[in-house]
């Protein structure tokens, strides 16, 4: 090798790769307590945890995460100014923006949550039993709750709201805004425990949120900004992609994310 294409190799070699670690930063949502949130610019939760653990085992990758609000986050992959989203569930059908996605690290399960009053009529088919009803959701979470329920909002058979947290959701609904609410099963049991232990709500909480039908199920993985692998802008792209899926595979077969995620609830 000469000098002159020595010289030329290293001015167009990334720079995170000199010295053999590829830095990588991987957006992840900044209000989706108890998975994913800020503390302070610092990102935490029980889906932090396991992908702190899973970039670890992951030679020759130093990852950084980096809190931002959700719809910030689509808008950056969107626009190929970014290289991962996650908590991201399989949205290849309907945001053109986000593929491909990783091997997915958890299955979450989301639930209709309302009050006790809402409850006394039994309403175990969603969303054909909650026509009439005001319902809450966070932010940015489309694709929860379904077509069918998307069409009774559009035809004003559903009231629905959004909030920008999980907490502020439970808040609304105990303040009698909402009716009911769609929350994550695991993610629910932790706010609910939090704000018990917390003493908040005069302890009157569980008397008053019930949980109700179930209204889905979404795998949850690294969502990658499609624009941005068009464009070839982070060339490490199918390295960290491979590796990611690997670890990911033998810590779900060890039990080892289960185990993590558990420990948010000792």
């Amino acid at each position: 090798m000469n000098f002159k294409f020595m010289f030329l190799f290293l001015i167009f070699m990334p720079l995170s790769a000199v010295g053999g670690v590829i830095e990588v930063t991987i957006h992840v949502d900044e209000a989706y307590k108890p998975f994913s949130f800020s503390d302070k610019g610092t990102a935490k939760g029980m889906y932090i945890d396991v992908l702190r653990v899973a970039f670890s085992k992951m030679k020759g990758f130093k990852v950084t995460m980096e809190p931002i609000p959700w719809k910030r986050g689509k808008v950056m992959m969107a626009q190929g100014e970014g290289f991962g989203l996650t908590p991201s569930y399989f949205h290849g059908h309907d945001w053109p923006y986000l593929y491909p996605y990783s091997l997915p690290f958890y299955t979450e399960t989301v639930i209709a949550v309302c009050t006790e009053e809402v409850l006394k009529q039994p309403r175990p088919h969603w969303p054909e039993d909650y026509k009439g009803l005001a319902i809450g959701n966070v932010a940015g979470f489309d694709g929860w709750g379904g077509d069918k329920f998307r069409d009774l909002v559009e035809k004003g058979k559903i009231d629905y709201y959004e909030v920008n947290s999980s907490e502020s959701l439970i808040k609304m609904i105990i303040q009698g805004r909402h009716d009911c609410i769609m929350m994550e099963a695991r993610a629910f049991d932790f706010e609910l425990k939090r704000l018990n232990q917390a003493g908040l709500y005069n302890g009157n909480i569980n008397t008053k949120l019930i949980k109700g039908a179930i209204v889905g199920a979404d795998s949850v993985s690294i969502g990658y900004s499609e624009p941005s692998a068009k464009s070839k802008k982070y060339p490490y792209a199918y390295e960290f992609q491979k590796a990611f899926d690997v670890v990911i595979y033998q810590m779900k077969k060890s039990g080892e994310i289960e185990k993590i995620m558990s420990a948010y609830q000792d």
